[in-house]
């Protein structure tokens, strides 16, 4: 502690940190982000949405704030995240500008969230291999099928399957790809065990 200019300014060193005993920083600081907070993982989503960067780069970021990111995934700018700890994203997940997952929906300082319990917390997931529109939304409690596509503008309010893309507000299935490895009835090399003699 030292005076200066009439008020009390507190120094305590970073070295310090490293002499406290192992069992206080085992303790205090399981992890770098939840060691200081919550703030320090929304500035890093913050500095990560907005910086022009590489893409991959950015989901690294936003892994280093605390998110589940899986390797390969690119993320656009501007992504919006509600209570991140609510939000898993896959593998090679292609995210596009401007999208908003709300892993949290409600009325700040309103009574509507007291009076009639309109708060939902419901946990988003992104499975492996989807492609998210620009500006689309995803309420909480939704998964995305993998290989899923919402479309640009979307308002994802439900589940998606597997390989459906899915348009408009709010969001309806208009259609489901095939699997391009599932061998097909035109398929002349397809075997077929009921017309065996």
């Amino acid at each position: 502690m030292r005076i200066v200019g009439g008020r009390i300014q507190w120094h305590i060193p970073f070295s310090s940190w490293l002499r406290w005993p192992a069992r206080v920083r085992a303790v205090a600081a399981p992890h770098p982000i939840r060691r200081e907070g919550p703030l320090v993982g929304k500035l890093i989503r913050y500095v990560a949405s907005m910086l022009p960067m590489p893409l991959t780069w950015r989901a690294s970021f936003y892994r280093l704030s605390g998110m589940r990111v899986g390797p390969g995934t690119a993320i656009d700018r501007n992504l919006q995240v509600t209570r991140a700890d609510q939000v898993t994203i896959g593998s090679r997940v292609a995210i596009a500008n401007a999208v908003s997952l709300l892993g949290e929906v409600t009325p700040v300082n309103s009574r509507l969230a007291t009076d009639y319990d309109v708060v939902k917390t419901a946990p988003i997931v992104i499975e492996d291999d989807a492609w998210i529109g620009a500006k689309a939304t995803i309420l909480p409690g939704v998964r995305i099928g993998a290989m899923a596509t919402g479309s640009a503008n979307t308002l994802v309010t439900s589940n998606v399957p597997e390989r459906a893309v899915v348009v408009g507000v709010p969001g309806r299935v208009f259609l489901v790809r095939d699997d391009p490895r599932a061998p097909s009835a035109s398929d002349p090399t397809a075997t077929d065990d009921s017309a065996a003699p």
